[in-house]
């Protein structure tokens, strides 16, 4: 970067281009799908392995640090000889469970490439994003560089279980600094600067039991739940964001009673309820509590509470960062066209990095969101190579890049 202003040419896209190479590519990201990370239990070091063995032959000064035993997060920093920003790019080691290998046609750990096509748990959630970065990387210092300031990789644990033992016990510890991130989740490579939240809240509804010949007798705590499960369903919000549209509530689970000829003392709601940019935490349980309230009212001998709550925030980083442009323009570069722009739904490590750390981050790597955590994951080994060209000139817009090993 010069001036702030991210500063590409069509010739460091040929020697970018030609520093990567695609047998090399899938080799590493065949090796990081073996390297087996299910979260539960995660052991995210098995993978960290093969990444710090990558990085660190490549210059990269390596720190291992765990908030619990096997559960690995790996930063690894490259810094050049000038002064200069940082830029972080992020990504997390472990993996959700195959589920059943029967409905796999092929090997969910093997890594098998048929067709034009890497397949694997974790080929696109997002072992093969990290293979595209780490190659960049690889490419980077090839063609010279960094010339100035640092990239740092960020290996962490646990995202697929909120995160707890990696991204937030990193930006907690204050071990997470830089002036613009990349977290390489797999978007199509379309760029994504903001994702929603969610608020997981389980309400108990309680009532008054009566024998079911005499309902009047009592107040059906299930007859309650119902009434507010309508009252979700029905309500509109006046938030709404450009690029994640507008909040939505989904009813997971409802349970209630005891037997069938007894009114219900009781009932038993979860929801998932997503949020977005402008929303907070404190603002989704004033409206549930405002919800319950208008129930409780309607129904004599009814009182309600909510027993469970997880909550991860919506994220956003405004256009004018950085690391914004940096990433269009070295996808106009990779792929002759500026990417796409598009929220995410998910809810990833970026609030962590973005509330809490405040770097502004984006979202970007290869790999179709909609194959992540399903039977048969795959990533197309041309989209792996595009990525991994679009990191590289993205590292070298912000690093520099010079004549060469």
């Amino acid at each position: 970067m010069e001036g702030g202003k991210p500063v590409l040419d069509e010739g460091w896209r040929r020697r970018l281009a030609a520093a990567i190479d695609r047998e090399e590519l899938v080799g590493v990201a065949r090796q990081l799908i073996r390297a087996r990370t299910v979260n539960p239990p995660g052991e995210e070091y098995r993978a960290a392995e093969v990444a710090a063995a990558w990085l660190g032959r490549h210059g990269f000064r390596l720190e291992r640090i765990e908030a619990r035993a096997g559960r690995t997060n790996l930063l690894a920093a490259l810094e050049g000889p000038e002064p200069g920003p940082t830029l972080l790019w992020c990504g997390h080691l472990d993996v959700v469970p195959a589920g059943e290998e029967g409905e796999w046609t092929r090997p969910p750990f093997a890594g098998e490439v048929v067709g034009g096509r890497l397949y694997g748990r974790g080929a696109v959630d997002m072992k093969g994003p990290m293979a595209a970065a780490l190659v960049a990387a690889a490419a980077l210092r090839r063609c010279g560089g960094p010339q100035r300031g640092r990239l740092v990789f960020a290996l962490v644990a646990d995202e697929e279980a909120m995160g707890e033992l990696g991204a937030r016990f990193l930006v907690e510890q204050g071990r997470l600094r830089a002036d613009g991130a990349i977290l390489g989740e797999p978007t199509h490579l379309h760029l994504v600067r903001a994702q929603r939240g969610a608020v997981w809240a389980r309400i108990r509804f309680h009532g008054r039991s009566a024998h079911g010949s005499a309902p009047h007798l009592g107040s059906n705590a299930i007859v309650a739940a119902a009434r507010f499960v309508l009252a979700l369903q029905e309500r509109t919000w006046d938030a709404f964001h450009p690029l994640l549209g507008p909040p939505t509530v989904s009813v997971g689970t409802i349970r209630g009673g005891d037997r069938v000829n007894r009114v219900a003392a009781w009932c038993e709601v979860e929801i998932d309820r997503r949020t977005v940019p402008g929303e907070t935490e404190a603002s989704v349980r004033e409206e549930l509590e405002e919800l319950l309230g208008a129930v409780c009212r309607q129904q004599a001998g009814i009182r309600a509470e909510i027993t469970g709550w997880q909550a991860a925030e919506p994220a956003e980083t405004g256009e004018e960062a950085a690391v914004v442009q940096l990433v269009r323009d070295a996808a106009w570069l990779a792929m002759g066209r500026e990417p796409d722009e598009a929220g995410t739904v998910a809810v990833t490590d970026m609030r962590y990095l973005v509330n809490t750390a405040g770097i502004p981050t984006v979202l970007f790597g290869p790999g179709r969101p909609d194959l992540a955590h399903a039977p048969d994951e795959w990533i197309e080994v041309g989209e792996l190579e595009r990525g991994a060209l679009v990191y590289a000139l993205a590292f070298a817009g912000w690093l520099g890049a010079g004549g060469g090993e």
